[in-house]
């Protein structure tokens, strides 16, 4: 997930380039802003598997040429569908941190705010499961996650609100535990919403990590 600038965060943790900088998407046009908006609700909704490129101009009642104007081809087009989602998402994420709250409060912000996550359905996750080019670009939005939590533990151990130990560990099990509850049909099993299955996850590492008599 791609975050704007936060003094919470330190300027060398980058986020993936956008694969549709907002330049080019301004170039397209509102009509294409659009259509680019519909096939997110379509592909998160629904899946993408079954769809050619013909049946989403039908669905959005648009033109062939709009959606290769967007992308050279439906991989391409889901492509930069869900980059552009993740890359929302994530500055809708950092803008919820609170930079003079403790760590551990940032933490638990930064995943509350990346809670539209929960729009991801099981059959958009089991169409993505198979395809390499979406498991790659997933992966480097998830890294960058894991790389930003690892800062912010980093932080709270220096601060002494939490204790001494590898926060490469932590904000993995942070990040991953996330990315397992929104990939998988765990979360669909479990009657409760997703934002507080997350939040107990959150609990119990962050009362494992939290410094002695915090």
């Amino acid at each position: 997930m791609a975050m704007p600038e936060n003094r919470s965060i330190d300027n060398e943790v980058r986020p993936p380039r956008p694969l549709l900088s907002a330049r080019s998407e301004a170039r397209l046009g509102a009509r294409h802003r659009v259509v680019l908006d519909q096939l997110e609700e379509l592909f998160l909704s629904e899946g993408y598997a079954s769809f050619t490129v013909r049946d989403l101009a039908s669905h959005l009642r648009c033109s062939l040429r709009t959606l290769y104007e967007i992308a050279p081809s439906k991989q391409e087009l889901v492509l930069v569908v869900l980059d552009r989602f993740l890359h929302r998402v994530g500055r809708t994420a950092l803008a919820a941190i609170d930079p003079d709250a403790p760590v551990a409060e940032r933490i638990r912000e930064y995943f509350r705010g990346a809670i539209e996550l929960q729009r991801w359905t099981l059959a958009f996750a089991e169409d993505s499961a198979d395809e390499p080019a979406v498991l790659r670009l997933l992966d480097s939005h998830f890294r960058y996650v894991t790389a930003v939590v690892e800062q912010l533990i980093d932080e709270g151990i220096a601060r002494g609100e939490m204790r001494p130990m590898d926060p490469r560990v932590a904000a993995a099990v942070l990040a991953g535990s996330g990315e397992f509850l929104i990939r998988t049909e765990i979360g669909s099993h479990i009657d409760r919403p997703l934002e507080d299955i997350v939040d107990e996850v959150i609990d119990v590492v962050l009362h494992g990590i939290a410094a002695t008599g915090s």
